[in-house]
C-alpha cells in the first residue's frame, strides 16, 4: 500500500476544485475534514463529505483514510454543506410587475437611455465604441486561451514532468502536485514542485496550505506557462484498499 494517493475534491456550493495527492495512511477523516474547512471556508460542523454519493460521517472521523471502503486512487470526493447558502440573484431580482424589457425602455423617451443616445454620451460616444472594438478583440484572445488552456489540463496529471517557461523568467523543471482553483480566484493554477529553491512559494498563500514545499521549492502556474516533459509518471502510484 503506497502513502499517498490522489484524489479530486469538487464542491457543490463554490466554484471549486482540486486534485493532488494525500498521505491517507497518515490523515484521519478528521484531518480531511479540517483541511476541506480551511480550503473552502466552510464551518467544519455543517461539511458534508460525499465518497461514491454516500456519507462520510463524522463517527468515522478518527479513522485513517487508508482505511475508509472504497477510497481509492483517482477517487473523487464531494463536498456539500448541512446549511445551505441563499441565492443572491433571486434576492435581488425585481417582482414580475416591477420588470420592463430592454425593447420597451429602448422605445420611451425622456429616458436616462434616450439622452445619452442622442447626445452620443457614455458608451453611445465615438470614443467609447473605439474602446468596445479593442475591448471585443481583448476578449476574443482571452476565450480562445482559456479554450486552450481547458484543453491542457485535460492531459496534465499529479506526479508528470513539466518544464514551466514564464516571461522574462528562467526556464524551470519540476514535477505537478497540485491541479485545482485558488482561494479567491476562479481560474486554475498548477501546483508545481521543484527540486531546487528557483520558485516563489512553500504551497501556501499565508492562509491555506495547498501542499507541502519547502520555502521556493514552489510555484503556481498558470495552464499556458506549462509544457508537459513526459506523460509517464514519476512512480506507480496505484493502491488498493
Amino acid at each position: 500500500m503506497n502513502k499517498e494517493i490522489t484524489l479530486e475534491v469538487k464542491c457543490n456550493l463554490k466554484s471549486f476544485y482540486c486534485k493532488r495527492r494525500f498521505p491517507v495512511s497518515e490523515w484521519t477523516l478528521g484531518d480531511f475534514r479540517l483541511f476541506l474547512e480551511q480550503l473552502l471556508d466552510i464551518n467544519i460542523d455543517d461539511i458534508i463529505i460525499l465518497l461514491r454519493c454516500q456519507e462520510l460521517r463524522v463517527d468515522q472521523d478518527q479513522t485513517l483514510l487508508s482505511n475508509i471502503n472504497g477510497l481509492c486512487e483517482n477517487e473523487t470526493i464531494i463536498v456539500d454543506s448541512h446549511r445551505r447558502v441563499d441565492d443572491i440573484d433571486d434576492v435581488n431580482r425585481l417582482p414580475e410587475k416591477y420588470r420592463m424589457s430592454d425593447e420597451v425602455y429602448a422605445q420611451r423617451k425622456g429616458t436616462l437611455k434616450d439622452y445619452l443616445q442622442r447626445n452620443k454620451l457614455g458608451k453611445y460616444s465615438d470614443h467609447y465604441s473605439s474602446l468596445a472594438s479593442y475591448s471585443n478583440v481583448s476578449n476574443r484572445k482571452e476565450s480562445k486561451l482559456r479554450e486552450l488552456n481547458r484543453l491542457k489540463l485535460k492531459k496534465i496529471q499529479i506526479g508528470m514532468q513539466i518544464e514551466v517557461n514564464e516571461p522574462l523568467l528562467h526556464k524551470r523543471c519540476g514535477e505537478v502536485v497540485y491541479i485545482g482553483t485558488l482561494r479567491g480566484i476562479c481560474d486554475e493554477f498548477i501546483g508545481v514542485l521543484f527540486s531546487e529553491p528557483v520558485g516563489d512559494s512553500n504551497g501556501c498563500d499565508g492562509i491555506i496550505r495547498y501542499f507541502d514545499a519547502k520555502r521556493k521549492y514552489a510555484s503556481f502556474v498558470r495552464p499556458e506557462y506549462i509544457e508537459i516533459l513526459s506523460k509517464d509518471l514519476t512512480e506507480n502510484h496505484e493502491w488498493n484498499s
